[in-house]
């Protein structure tokens, strides 16, 4: 059966919360969060598919096939207030509890958006594709997951992944599993080994970019993680693993009965 990583991002967190949500399959409402956090990720999707319609018209330099596109739509402007409309565009007001907290995440998103485009400014961007899903074997077992955006370095091809989380600091991100299966997605996927991964976190204080990269040994641990992972999964280790932290943010927590908060 495929595994997304959002699954083993899920079984990482708590074993009973993958068990809740993909086994028992128990409904949950979306949260202010998860519904915040997808709005993010919808505007700068769009965001990126400007940025590679625009790439691609300025790479027509023969005049006889600027003929050819003369009456195709002109390019997106690739402005501050293009990016304030697609947020509006992209807002989901879905899991908000009133219609106030909707509005005070509508501007907060505005500032994290001016805040964007001041980080994509600074320096020139080669987007190659923005959420494309992929589907990884390892040892047999299909991951699935998706590209938030992958851009042509200097030095290759460098992953990014937004967040609308906390910054993690950069012994966190160094052993992440989910930048782990990026890298091997893009080898596996694209053909080309990644050069860089960062996490960008988009807050109101601002743009936090946490920039790894992940050596052949590492990819080779990350596998042998993957397929723990999996064993456990499939013998139905769902043991709780509670705590503050990981209840706090647990939709299922109303129903556990070792639930920390």
């Amino acid at each position: 059966m495929p595994l997304s990583f959002s699954q083993f991002s899920s079984y990482l967190r708590c074993p009973r919360q993958y068990e809740y949500g993909y086994i028992k399959k128990l409904s949950k409402k979306i949260s202010a969060g998860e519904s915040f956090g997808s709005s993010i990720h919808n505007a700068l999707k769009k965001w990126g598919e400007h940025e590679m319609v625009t790439s691609n018209k300025q790479r027509v330099t023969s005049n006889q096939l600027q003929l050819f596109i003369e009456d195709t739509p002109s390019s997106p402007q690739l402005t501050e207030d293009t990016l304030l409309e697609l947020w509006h565009s992209s807002f989901i007001v879905e899991g908000y509890e009133t219609r106030v907290e909707a509005d005070m995440a509508r501007l907060k998103g505005e500032q994290i958006m001016r805040f964007f485009y001041d980080w994509w400014q600074q320096q020139e961007h080669s987007v190659v594709l923005v959420e494309k899903g992929f589907s990884l074997d390892i040892q047999g077992q299909t991951i699935k997951g998706r590209f938030d955006r992958i851009e042509e370095g200097e030095n290759g091809l460098k992953i990014i992944d937004f967040k609308t989380s906390a910054v993690r600091s950069q012994h966190t991100v160094d052993a992440d599993l989910q930048l782990s299966v990026y890298a091997l997605a893009c080898e596996a996927c694209l053909e080309q080994p990644c050069a860089e991964l960062a996490f960008l976190f988009l807050t109101e204080e601002g743009m936090t970019e946490v920039a790894t990269q992940r050596t052949p040994g590492q990819l080779t641990d990350a596998k042998k993680q993957i397929v723990h992972l999996q064993g456990r999964i499939a013998e139905g280790d769902f043991h709780p693993t509670p705590g503050r932290d990981v209840c706090r943010g647990c939709p299922y927590r109303g129903v556990c009965d070792v639930a920390a908060v």
